[in-house]
């Protein structure tokens, strides 16, 4: 059963045949009219209907316990680690910023935050009533500071991805780059 994949962690990669036996799965049918492909959006406001189609493996994505997010193709803040177009899973109960020392980019939680102007997905600090949302270094965005949590929302935690590989913007399409040490 394909429930059975998410129960281990397999150390390498591999092909499986997991879904052979698995017949429909409830996924996203329409979408609201509303729903526009370069804003970052929460998925879960944006579904009308859940259908029932013979897909397999995305059946976890029906789980309650998670918000799903979409990058918006004009959101560049986390790029290159999450490119624009790519869906995010979100834990709701992960919605508090927490602090430390990571080792690298790829250990540093990333939030699904909620601003006035949107979502957005960024590295966040909590100092006092400001939230910092820090870009990715290579991302054109500017780090913001906004006050918490009259401007800036944490929702969640990203705690899953799904993103197309291969299909870069060029650097010509990307927004300019933002000014050194500059803060908006």
């Amino acid at each position: 059963m394909a429930i059975d994949v998410s129960l281990s962690a397999p150390p390498k990669s591999h092909k499986t045949e997991a879904l052979e036996n698995v017949a429909s799965v409830r996924i996203p049918v329409r979408m609201d009219p509303s729903f526009d492909p370069r804003y970052t959006v929460n998925m879960g406001r944006v579904v009308e209907q859940w259908g029932v189609v013979p897909l397999a493996y995305l059946a976890q994505f029906a789980d309650r316990r998670y918000t799903y997010g979409y990058v918006g193709s004009e959101d560049f803040t986390m790029y290159p680690i999450l490119p624009p177009g790519t869906f995010v899973q979100i834990d709701e109960s992960k919605s508090r910023v927490t602090d430390g020392a990571w080792r690298s980019e790829y250990e540093r939680p990333i939030y699904f935050v909620e601003t006035r102007e949107g979502y957005t997905c960024c590295w966040c600090t909590l100092q006092q009533d400001d939230l910092i949302l820090q870009s990715h270094p290579l991302s054109p965005v500017p780090v913001r500071l906004l006050k918490h949590p009259q401007e800036a929302e944490v929702l969640g935690q990203v705690v899953g991805v799904a993103m197309r590989l291969g299909e870069w913007s060029t650097v010509d399409s990307l927004p300019a780059p933002r000014e050194p040490g500059a803060l908006n």
